[in-house]
């Protein structure tokens, strides 16, 4: 009897002497390579971190960290490594080595880690999150969607948006100097500005018209799109896990999005969709754009696979709602922000703000006092202040890839990325380098000139990413936002509020707002009048 305890004790102390050699192998990785790093949390902090879901507070915190290591270890070497969890992964530290990893060698990094699962969840599948040959032939089928010739014929919606939010603003306006007593009103302008962003997308990706608002209204797709965004279905842990092996989870037919949230906007596209066919009502829009595709890629597969019309159909709605969803996912909270903090640093800048009405106001005459498309084209240095808005206040913090296979740094033997590896890219330590940037805290959109822009080597201003995975949707980002700058310029005048100082979209950002004018006119969109200050 005695035997076979003494077996079993044996068993268990080799059990744990090989979990304590892997785990001390695993926790100086990077000192055995003979890389700069910093060391692995104690393991008491990382299983409380294991318990906790992904919140803005995490994400804010662990940006702020990639500065830190960035800053700490910067010049001495390609990149430093650092543990994720119990997890090796690399900061990029060195220019060349960002170009090899987003555009050069960009094959061998196009994965960025993300779960996806077609067949069981379809909104998981789209563009943000594919990799490999599904990524590339996603891309190939979205690309010619996003070409610049159909914004001009997407202008006059986003337009009418614009309108609408002047409305917004004016109530909400109508509202504060009612209660306060002031033609100056303080206003949050961050709920205003996502709330034009989700009409844009809900109108004009999702077929949300005034008609359909009836069974689908947008407050109920704006909760909706909240929860899918921001509601977390699983753990620190398991979605650690589910990254690492996500072959496994797909054969397991694991669902990160939850039933409700897929339901409900698969519904709403089909009805949309067999509406337009019932009706003929086609329009100019990303939705019938992407309806078009579906419908060459039924004929196709029809003819081509003999398949199951009614299969067929539900496979490609599913993939369209995925192609939709990447609006959601990386044109609403991003776009809206951009637009958040745009509006805070021109209030900072009286003279700055001027400078951009002056050119609104001249581009608007020019044009027969009319936003035109080639009146918001015309508007240079607006998407100028866009685009030092993004590298003062990147909507990602922090690129990450994937290494499908390993990867020698050129000149440095010791530095190997490991397949499967995360690498990570710091765009907000890099935006905010004094080495690359003078001055880098300051509010300067004069370093987008066009001098400046060709000047500047790829990969230091990455405010819609760089290389093949580029954001996609950047014209229509830009389409969006110079719109809005311009109406919202050409009506109001905004300063900062001295009792509301804190500057973070999620905490919203109040600004003191006073109409340039005082007359009225009435603007019809979608067969109802409304009063707009003009």
């Amino acid at each position: 009897m005695w035997a076979i305890f003494l077996i079993l004790g044996l068993i268990i102390f080799l059990l744990f002497t090989l979990c304590a050699i892997g785990l001390k192998y695993i926790r100086d990785y990077w000192h055995f390579l003979g890389v700069p790093h910093d060391n692995p949390k104690p393991l008491l902090d990382i299983i409380k971190t294991l318990s906790k879901y992904g919140t803005c507070k995490q994400l804010m915190e662990q940006h702020e960290y990639f500065q830190k290591l960035y800053k700490r270890f910067k010049g001495s070497g390609p990149y430093c490594g650092f543990y994720h969890l119990l997890e090796p992964r690399v900061l990029v530290l060195d220019q060349e080595l960002m170009q090899q990893i987003l555009v050069k060698n960009f094959s061998n990094f196009n994965d960025r880690g993300c779960y996806h699962n077609m067949k069981k969840d379809p909104l998981s599948a789209d563009l943000y999150s594919l990799s490999g040959e599904q990524w590339k032939e996603m891309r190939l089928k979205l690309e010619p969607v996003f070409q610049k010739a159909y914004m001009k014929a997407f202008q006059e919606s986003i337009r009418e948006e614009c309108e609408k939010t002047l409305l917004l603003f004016e109530l909400k306006m109508q509202e504060e100097s009612q209660r306060c007593g002031q033609r100056e009103v303080v206003l949050d302008v961050q709920p205003l500005m996502h709330r034009f962003i989700l009409g844009n997308i809900a109108k004009m990706v999702f077929g949300l018209t005034q008609s359909m608002q009836q069974k689908y209204p947008l407050d109920e797709f704006d909760a909706m799109t909240q929860f899918a965004l921001h509601t977390h279905k699983h753990g620190t842990f398991l979605t650690t896990i589910i990254q690492r092996y996500p072959n496994l989870f797909r054969s397991l037919k694991f669902s990160t999005t939850k039933k409700k949230v897929q339901t409900y906007f698969l519904a709403l596209l089909n009805d949309v969709i067999v509406h337009r066919e019932k009706c003929g009502d086609y329009k100019d829009d990303y939705l019938q754009l992407l309806i078009n595709i579906m419908t060459q890629e039924m004929s196709t597969h029809a003819t081509e696979d003999h398949a199951d019309p009614k299969e067929l159909r539900d496979h490609l709605v599913g993939e369209l709602a995925a192609h939709a969803f990447t609006f959601l996912r990386a044109g609403l909270d991003p776009t809206a922000k951009t637009l958040t903090y745009a509006l805070y640093e021109l209030a900072r800048d009286p003279v700055l703000q001027q400078r951009v009405r002056e050119e609104v106001m001249k581009a608007y005459e020019e044009n027969d006092e009319r936003f035109t498309y080639e009146c918001i084209h015309s508007l240079k240095f607006v998407g100028q202040i866009i685009s030092e808005t993004l590298r003062l206040h990147p909507v990602t913090p922090y690129i990450m890839r994937r290494a499908l296979n390993d990867y020698q740094c050129t000149d440095h033997p010791q530095y190997l990325i490991r397949k499967d590896m995360y690498v990570i890219i710091p765009t907000h330590a890099i935006h905010n380098d004094p080495a690359l940037y003078t001055q880098p805290h300051t509010f300067n959109p004069d370093r987008f000139s066009a001098q400046d822009n060709k000047r500047r080597q790829s990969c230091l201003w990455l405010g819609f990413g760089e290389g093949p995975r580029n954001c996609l949707g950047l014209h229509f980002a830009q389409l969006q936002m110079r719109s809005m700058l311009a109406h919202l310029l050409q009506k109001y005048e905004f300063t900062l509020d001295t009792q509301h100082l804190v500057v973070c979209c999620q905490e919203g950002v109040a600004l003191r707002i006073k109409p340039l004018h005082e007359r009225f006119e009435y603007v019809e969109y979608e067969g109802r009048e409304s009063a707009v200050v003009i």
